[in-house]
Protein backbone atom coordinates (compact mmCIF):
# COMPACT_ATOMS: atom_id res chain seq x y z
CA UNK A 1 0.00 0.00 0.00
CA UNK A 2 1.36 3.16 -0.74
CA UNK A 3 0.64 6.73 0.44
CA UNK A 4 -1.38 7.91 -2.11
CA UNK A 5 -1.99 11.08 -4.22
CA UNK A 6 -1.62 14.46 -2.32
CA UNK A 7 -4.97 16.09 -2.07
CA UNK A 8 -3.91 19.52 -0.56
CA UNK A 9 -7.52 20.32 0.75
CA UNK A 10 -9.92 22.27 2.64
CA UNK A 11 -13.31 20.72 4.11
CA UNK A 12 -16.03 21.08 6.20
CA UNK A 13 -18.05 18.35 7.54
CA UNK A 14 -21.70 19.18 9.38
CA UNK A 15 -24.75 17.86 10.66
CA UNK A 16 -28.73 18.72 10.80
CA UNK A 17 -30.50 16.58 13.28
CA UNK A 18 -33.68 18.67 12.16
CA UNK A 19 -33.65 17.15 8.41
CA UNK A 20 -31.50 14.90 9.44
CA UNK A 21 -28.63 15.69 7.28
CA UNK A 22 -24.75 14.39 7.29
CA UNK A 23 -22.76 16.90 4.59
CA UNK A 24 -19.29 17.21 3.54
CA UNK A 25 -18.13 20.71 1.68
CA UNK A 26 -14.57 20.60 -0.03
CA UNK A 27 -12.06 22.57 -1.77
CA UNK A 28 -8.91 22.16 -3.55
CA UNK A 29 -6.37 23.27 -5.91
CA UNK A 30 -6.37 19.57 -7.44
CA UNK A 31 -8.77 18.06 -10.52
CA UNK A 32 -11.82 16.80 -9.44
CA UNK A 33 -11.21 16.91 -5.78
CA UNK A 34 -14.84 14.98 -4.99
CA UNK A 35 -14.05 12.18 -6.66
CA UNK A 36 -12.56 10.02 -4.12
CA UNK A 37 -12.71 12.36 -1.01
CA UNK A 38 -16.33 12.35 -0.16
CA UNK A 39 -17.94 9.20 1.48
CA UNK A 40 -21.57 9.13 2.83
CA UNK A 41 -24.55 7.03 3.43
CA UNK A 42 -28.17 7.75 4.83
CA UNK A 43 -28.49 7.21 8.58
CA UNK A 44 -25.26 6.23 8.81
CA UNK A 45 -22.70 9.30 8.44
CA UNK A 46 -19.88 10.50 6.27
CA UNK A 47 -16.17 10.40 6.10
CA UNK A 48 -13.93 12.43 4.34
CA UNK A 49 -9.91 11.92 3.04
CA UNK A 50 -7.73 14.54 2.52
CA UNK A 51 -4.02 15.22 2.29
CA UNK A 52 -2.21 12.06 1.21
CA UNK A 53 -5.92 9.94 0.69
CA UNK A 54 -6.40 6.63 1.00
CA UNK A 55 -9.24 5.69 -0.71
CA UNK A 56 -9.91 2.90 1.54
CA UNK A 57 -9.92 4.96 4.78
CA UNK A 58 -13.10 5.90 3.42
CA UNK A 59 -14.68 2.73 2.43
CA UNK A 60 -13.56 1.22 5.98
CA UNK A 61 -14.75 3.95 7.51
CA UNK A 62 -18.04 3.83 6.32
CA UNK A 63 -18.11 0.34 6.96
CA UNK A 64 -17.32 0.52 10.73
CA UNK A 65 -19.88 3.60 10.80
CA UNK A 66 -22.71 0.75 9.43
CA UNK A 67 -21.75 -1.05 12.96
CA UNK A 68 -22.18 1.81 15.09
CA UNK A 69 -18.56 2.47 16.08
CA UNK A 70 -18.92 6.06 17.00
CA UNK A 71 -16.80 9.03 15.32
CA UNK A 72 -13.94 9.48 17.09
CA UNK A 73 -13.15 5.48 17.18
CA UNK A 74 -13.51 5.37 13.84
CA UNK A 75 -10.21 7.51 13.00
CA UNK A 76 -8.49 5.80 15.79
CA UNK A 77 -9.02 2.56 14.35
CA UNK A 78 -8.41 3.53 10.66
CA UNK A 79 -5.02 5.40 11.38
CA UNK A 80 -3.94 2.71 13.74
CA UNK A 81 -3.87 0.18 10.99
CA UNK A 82 -2.64 2.76 8.75
CA UNK A 83 1.34 2.95 7.87
CA UNK A 84 1.03 6.30 6.72
CA UNK A 85 -1.00 7.82 9.10
CA UNK A 86 1.35 11.14 9.68
CA UNK A 87 0.39 11.82 6.24
CA UNK A 88 -3.23 11.51 6.46
CA UNK A 89 -6.20 13.76 7.35
CA UNK A 90 -9.65 13.04 7.69
CA UNK A 91 -12.96 13.53 9.26
CA UNK A 92 -15.87 11.86 10.21
CA UNK A 93 -19.56 12.29 11.30
CA UNK A 94 -21.31 9.13 13.10
CA UNK A 95 -25.21 8.52 12.89
CA UNK A 96 -25.61 10.24 16.06
CA UNK A 97 -23.88 13.42 15.02
CA UNK A 98 -20.61 13.22 16.62
CA UNK A 99 -17.99 14.71 15.13
CA UNK A 100 -14.09 14.02 15.07
CA UNK A 101 -10.79 15.25 12.86
CA UNK A 102 -7.51 14.32 12.10
CA UNK A 103 -4.18 15.70 11.04
CA UNK A 104 -1.65 13.95 10.22
CA UNK A 105 2.26 14.65 11.96
CA UNK A 106 3.64 15.18 8.29
CA UNK A 107 0.62 17.02 6.61
CA UNK A 108 2.24 20.00 5.37
CA UNK A 109 1.58 23.39 6.75
CA UNK A 110 -0.40 24.87 7.33
CA UNK A 111 -2.53 22.03 8.20
CA UNK A 112 -4.83 21.35 10.83
CA UNK A 113 -8.73 21.10 12.23
CA UNK A 114 -11.36 22.20 14.22
CA UNK A 115 -14.32 20.76 15.70
CA UNK A 116 -17.30 23.11 16.28
CA UNK A 117 -21.28 22.20 17.22
CA UNK A 118 -22.23 19.41 15.03
CA UNK A 119 -19.41 20.68 12.66
CA UNK A 120 -15.68 20.22 12.20
CA UNK A 121 -13.13 22.01 9.63
CA UNK A 122 -9.55 20.74 8.22
CA UNK A 123 -7.18 21.42 5.51
CA UNK A 124 -3.49 21.25 4.67
CA UNK A 125 -1.28 23.18 2.44
CA UNK A 126 -3.27 26.33 3.29
CA UNK A 127 -2.39 30.13 3.56
CA UNK A 128 -3.24 29.90 7.43
CA UNK A 129 -5.69 28.82 10.05
CA UNK A 130 -7.88 31.48 9.75
CA UNK A 131 -9.71 29.85 6.74
CA UNK A 132 -10.83 26.64 9.28
CA UNK A 133 -11.52 29.01 11.90
CA UNK A 134 -13.81 31.06 9.44
CA UNK A 135 -15.44 27.70 8.08
CA UNK A 136 -16.56 26.95 11.98
CA UNK A 137 -17.94 29.97 12.78
CA UNK A 138 -19.89 30.31 9.75
CA UNK A 139 -21.73 27.22 9.76
CA UNK A 140 -22.44 27.37 13.17
CA UNK A 141 -23.74 31.21 12.64
CA UNK A 142 -25.32 29.83 9.50
CA UNK A 143 -28.97 29.25 8.86
CA UNK A 144 -31.36 27.39 6.42
CA UNK A 145 -30.04 24.01 4.55
CA UNK A 146 -27.22 21.69 5.76
CA UNK A 147 -26.54 22.22 1.93
CA UNK A 148 -26.30 25.78 2.35
CA UNK A 149 -24.59 26.16 5.48
CA UNK A 150 -21.84 24.12 4.04
CA UNK A 151 -21.48 25.73 1.02
CA UNK A 152 -21.18 29.91 2.87
CA UNK A 153 -18.80 28.31 4.70
CA UNK A 154 -16.67 26.60 2.53
CA UNK A 155 -16.88 30.25 0.51
CA UNK A 156 -16.32 32.33 3.85
CA UNK A 157 -12.76 29.46 4.37
CA UNK A 158 -11.77 30.18 0.85
CA UNK A 159 -11.70 34.23 1.22
CA UNK A 160 -10.21 33.88 4.80
CA UNK A 161 -7.55 30.81 4.28
CA UNK A 162 -7.63 28.72 1.56
CA UNK A 163 -5.31 26.19 -0.61
CA UNK A 164 -2.12 28.27 -0.54
CA UNK A 165 -1.83 27.35 -4.62
CA UNK A 166 -5.16 28.60 -5.36
CA UNK A 167 -8.31 27.11 -6.99
CA UNK A 168 -9.60 24.38 -9.56
CA UNK A 169 -12.56 22.22 -7.98
CA UNK A 170 -15.18 21.90 -5.25
CA UNK A 171 -17.70 19.24 -3.94
CA UNK A 172 -20.71 19.15 -1.83
CA UNK A 173 -21.68 15.83 -0.56
CA UNK A 174 -25.37 15.83 1.69
CA UNK A 175 -26.65 12.66 2.76
CA UNK A 176 -30.35 12.65 3.86
CA UNK A 177 -32.84 9.61 4.51
CA UNK A 178 -35.52 9.00 2.04
CA UNK A 179 -39.01 10.78 2.80
CA UNK A 180 -40.17 7.41 0.93
CA UNK A 181 -40.06 4.68 -1.22
CA UNK A 182 -37.64 5.81 -4.33
CA UNK A 183 -40.00 6.46 -7.02
CA UNK A 184 -37.64 8.86 -9.30
CA UNK A 185 -34.46 11.27 -8.84
CA UNK A 186 -37.15 13.65 -6.69
CA UNK A 187 -37.34 10.98 -4.03
CA UNK A 188 -33.82 10.68 -4.26
CA UNK A 189 -32.75 13.56 -1.74
CA UNK A 190 -28.70 12.81 -1.43
CA UNK A 191 -27.07 15.52 -3.01
CA UNK A 192 -24.51 15.09 -5.07
CA UNK A 193 -22.52 18.07 -6.18
CA UNK A 194 -19.39 18.44 -8.16
CA UNK A 195 -16.99 21.07 -10.03
CA UNK A 196 -13.94 19.39 -11.11
CA UNK A 197 -12.53 21.96 -13.05
CA UNK A 198 -13.04 25.90 -12.73
CA UNK A 199 -11.27 28.89 -12.17
CA UNK A 200 -13.38 30.08 -9.67
CA UNK A 201 -14.84 26.36 -8.14
CA UNK A 202 -16.18 27.77 -4.95
CA UNK A 203 -18.65 29.67 -6.36
CA UNK A 204 -19.54 27.36 -9.36
CA UNK A 205 -20.30 24.91 -6.56
CA UNK A 206 -22.97 27.59 -5.19
CA UNK A 207 -24.87 28.18 -8.37
CA UNK A 208 -25.24 24.03 -9.19
CA UNK A 209 -26.58 23.95 -5.46
CA UNK A 210 -29.02 26.85 -6.73
CA UNK A 211 -29.80 25.01 -9.58
CA UNK A 212 -30.60 21.58 -7.75
CA UNK A 213 -33.22 23.75 -5.20
CA UNK A 214 -34.47 25.34 -8.19
CA UNK A 215 -34.87 21.29 -9.88
CA UNK A 216 -35.87 19.58 -6.58
CA UNK A 217 -36.88 21.67 -3.95
CA UNK A 218 -40.79 22.65 -3.93
CA UNK A 219 -41.18 26.31 -4.04
CA UNK A 220 -41.25 28.37 -0.34
CA UNK A 221 -44.16 30.04 0.55
CA UNK A 222 -41.54 33.66 0.61
CA UNK A 223 -40.98 32.48 -2.94
CA UNK A 224 -44.30 32.64 -4.14
CA UNK A 225 -44.81 35.94 -6.13
CA UNK A 226 -48.79 36.84 -6.57
CA UNK A 227 -49.74 36.97 -10.03
CA UNK A 228 -49.99 40.40 -10.40
CA UNK A 229 -49.67 42.51 -14.14
CA UNK A 230 -45.70 43.30 -14.09
CA UNK A 231 -44.73 40.45 -12.78
CA UNK A 232 -46.78 38.05 -15.18
CA UNK A 233 -45.64 40.13 -17.88
CA UNK A 234 -42.39 40.02 -17.22
CA UNK A 235 -42.96 36.01 -17.24
CA UNK A 236 -44.91 36.33 -20.89
CA UNK A 237 -41.60 38.72 -22.05
CA UNK A 238 -39.27 36.17 -20.90
CA UNK A 239 -40.79 33.01 -22.20
CA UNK A 240 -41.56 34.58 -25.46
CA UNK A 241 -37.25 34.86 -25.67
CA UNK A 242 -37.33 30.89 -25.07
CA UNK A 243 -39.64 30.43 -27.58
CA UNK A 244 -42.14 28.80 -25.50
CA UNK A 245 -44.93 31.67 -25.91
CA UNK A 246 -46.29 32.57 -28.99
CA UNK A 247 -49.23 35.59 -27.46
CA UNK A 248 -49.65 39.05 -27.16
CA UNK A 249 -47.81 39.88 -23.52
CA UNK A 250 -51.20 40.77 -21.43
CA UNK A 251 -49.98 40.57 -17.84
CA UNK A 252 -52.44 38.51 -16.98
CA UNK A 253 -52.36 34.43 -16.12
CA UNK A 254 -54.31 32.50 -19.14
CA UNK A 255 -54.29 29.57 -21.70
CA UNK A 256 -51.29 30.54 -23.63
CA UNK A 257 -49.35 31.19 -20.25
CA UNK A 258 -49.94 27.84 -18.48
CA UNK A 259 -49.52 26.33 -21.73
CA UNK A 260 -46.32 28.18 -21.98
CA UNK A 261 -45.35 27.26 -18.38
CA UNK A 262 -46.11 23.45 -19.28
CA UNK A 263 -43.35 23.85 -21.54
CA UNK A 264 -40.82 25.26 -19.29
CA UNK A 265 -41.57 22.44 -16.82
CA UNK A 266 -41.33 19.74 -19.62
CA UNK A 267 -37.82 20.80 -21.14
CA UNK A 268 -36.20 21.88 -18.08
CA UNK A 269 -37.76 19.79 -15.05
CA UNK A 270 -39.11 22.82 -12.78
CA UNK A 271 -42.71 20.17 -11.92
CA UNK A 272 -41.63 21.16 -8.36
CA UNK A 273 -41.88 24.69 -8.74
CA UNK A 274 -45.02 25.32 -11.04
CA UNK A 275 -48.50 24.47 -9.53
CA UNK A 276 -50.84 23.37 -12.58
CA UNK A 277 -52.93 26.46 -12.60
CA UNK A 278 -50.14 28.67 -12.40
CA UNK A 279 -52.16 30.47 -9.25
CA UNK A 280 -48.97 31.94 -8.64
CA UNK A 281 -45.13 32.92 -9.54
CA UNK A 282 -41.87 31.46 -8.06
CA UNK A 283 -39.64 34.35 -7.89
CA UNK A 284 -36.83 32.05 -8.85
CA UNK A 285 -38.59 30.39 -11.86
CA UNK A 286 -38.89 34.36 -12.87
CA UNK A 287 -35.46 34.79 -12.46
CA UNK A 288 -34.01 31.71 -14.32
CA UNK A 289 -36.62 32.36 -17.51
CA UNK A 290 -35.21 35.70 -17.29
CA UNK A 291 -30.97 34.86 -17.36
CA UNK A 292 -32.33 32.50 -19.96
CA UNK A 293 -33.93 34.88 -21.95
CA UNK A 294 -30.87 37.25 -21.45
CA UNK A 295 -28.40 34.49 -22.91
CA UNK A 296 -30.72 33.66 -25.90
CA UNK A 297 -30.58 37.65 -26.52
CA UNK A 298 -27.17 37.88 -26.05
CA UNK A 299 -26.18 34.80 -28.40
CA UNK A 300 -28.88 36.24 -31.27
CA UNK A 301 -26.78 39.80 -30.78
CA UNK A 302 -23.72 37.63 -31.28
CA UNK A 303 -24.36 35.96 -34.37
CA UNK A 304 -26.06 39.45 -36.18
CA UNK A 305 -22.82 41.19 -35.31
CA UNK A 306 -20.79 41.70 -38.79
Amino acid sequence: MTAGPLVATFSIVGYDPTEPAWGIAIASRFLAVGARTCWGAPDVGVVVIQAHLNARNGSEGLQLLRKGVPATDVIERLMARDRYRDLRQMAVIDREGCVATYTGAQCRVWAGGLVGRACAAQGNMLVSGRGVEAMVARFEAGAGSLARRLVQALAVGDTAGGDARGRQSAALLVIRPSAEELYDVFSYRNIDLRVDDHPEPVQELSRLLDLYELVHEPTDDSERLPPEPEVVARLQTGLAALGYYNAPVTGTIDEPTREAMGRLVHYHNLRRRVPPDVAWVDRRILAYVEARAQEVEGRTQSRAAP
